[in-house]
């Protein structure tokens, strides 16, 4: 795909995700969706006046659609480099980094919708609640790529995963899941 995920159309979107290929797919609609989770709680914040989440949440909506394009180039790289024999420690680390990156930045979204549930207008708690469970939803299924491609890239002996970074980010995933869920 040449055209960066961010300029596709809503409508189209589906379809981007739907066609045949390596990508764009999970990593890129978890980004996606932090993304959308974020503009959801820029409107709350904008609703609370509330400047400094308004500028971090759109620094994190343009953050996430750069990894949405970022993971199709990191699969990409990755598919390459498992035809050419001995070759692909960088590009294993790009499909592992760039979910594991989507984790982080859903999370911190989960939390500023959560902060804003509680403290935003009235009017606007059900956006916020929705960021909320939006970016968690990002967080969990991008923490689920992050121990797939592990498992792909590193399998160690036994064929048990022995990575500290699937459970970090499970852990930040459940974060995010744990604080949606206190909203209702």
């Amino acid at each position: 795909m040449s055209r960066p995920l961010g300029e596709v159309p809503v409508g189209r979107l589906g379809e981007v995700l739907a066609g045949a290929g390596p990508g764009p797919a999970a990593g890129s609609t978890a980004a996606i969706t932090a993304s959308l989770a974020a503009g959801l709680a820029t409107k709350v914040a904008k609703g609370a006046a509330d400047r400094e989440a308004v500028a971090e949440l759109d620094a994190l909506r343009a953050r996430a659609l750069r990894l949405a394009d970022d993971d199709v180039e990191a699969f990409a790289g990755f598919l390459e480099a498992r035809r050419k024999p001995g070759s692909g420690p960088a590009a294993a680390e790009a499909i592992i980094q760039v979910p594991a990156d989507v984790v982080g930045l859903a999370v911190r979204v989960a939390e500023l919708a959560a902060l804003l549930a509680e403290t935003g207008p009235d009017a606007l708690t059900g956006d916020a609640v929705t960021a909320a469970f939006l970016a968690a939803a990002a967080a969990e299924s991008a923490a689920a790529l992050v121990g797939a491609n592990i498992a792909d890239s590193q399998m160690v002996e036994g064929g048990e995963l022995g990575d500290p970074r699937v459970e970090h980010v499970e852990e930040r995933a459940g974060h995010a899941r744990t604080l949606a869920e206190r909203l209702v």
